[in-house]
């Protein structure tokens, strides 16, 4: 599987091949913050997030540029999209049809079968990369909470509406995280002590 360092210039040579437009470059950013649950797939099936990408001159009719689906329901914008996966931590599966034969090819050694291959047999070890992912988004935005108090603290009145919002904006995903993280801890708990008592 590709480390975080391929998968962000993965999205970005992705980026160079589809229009320019608000809601793309949302998407595109989303999953440039969410390496570790972005994956490139050759098929979405079984993936319970799916996202197909035609870069290049397929997304011209009849063809579509893009098209999503989050457990089987459509989400035909990115932007809503976007807002479907911030509550979630699941893995987000990718299929990118690529025109240009040299980006094809640099992708190729990226893609995984499916996200049955992504998912691994073991169900516990799912779970812990699942708790490592959640750890590792509080983490950021740990970060993101830290710089906005510090910008704060040094007194930029011109700024300090845009670094208020992000402010509250990196609070709600601490919380919103903290919460899922409980919630996978207490299913780790569960699944020991079923273990054990069996």
């Amino acid at each position: 599987m590709a480390d975080l360092r391929t998968k962000l210039e993965a999205v970005v040579r992705m980026g160079r091949h589809l229009p320019q437009s608000p809601d793309m470059t949302f998407l595109l950013g989303f999953l440039a913050g969410n390496l570790s649950r972005l994956h490139f797939v050759r098929s979405l099936e079984g993936a319970p997030v799916a996202i197909a990408i035609a870069a290049g001159r397929r997304h011209i009719w009849p063809g579509s540029m893009f098209e999503a689906h989050v457990h089987s329901v459509p989400v035909p914008i990115p932007g809503a999209l976007v807002s479907a996966l911030a509550e979630n931590d699941e893995a987000i599966c990718v299929r990118v049809a690529l025109d240009d034969a040299a980006e094809a090819a640099w992708f190729e050694p990226l893609l995984v079968e499916s996200y049955l291959h992504i998912r691994g047999d073991r169900p516990e070890d799912a779970l812990a990369d699942r708790i490592a992912g959640v750890r590792g988004r509080i983490d950021a935005a740990l970060d993101i909470y830290r710089e906005c108090r510090r910008l704060l603290s040094d007194g930029r009145g011109e700024e300090e509406a845009k670094l208020r919002f992000f402010l509250g904006l990196a609070e709600g995903e601490i919380e919103g995280l903290g919460e899922q993280l409980s919630g996978l801890n207490r299913q780790l708990e569960l699944r020991a002590e079923g273990d054990v008592g069996g």
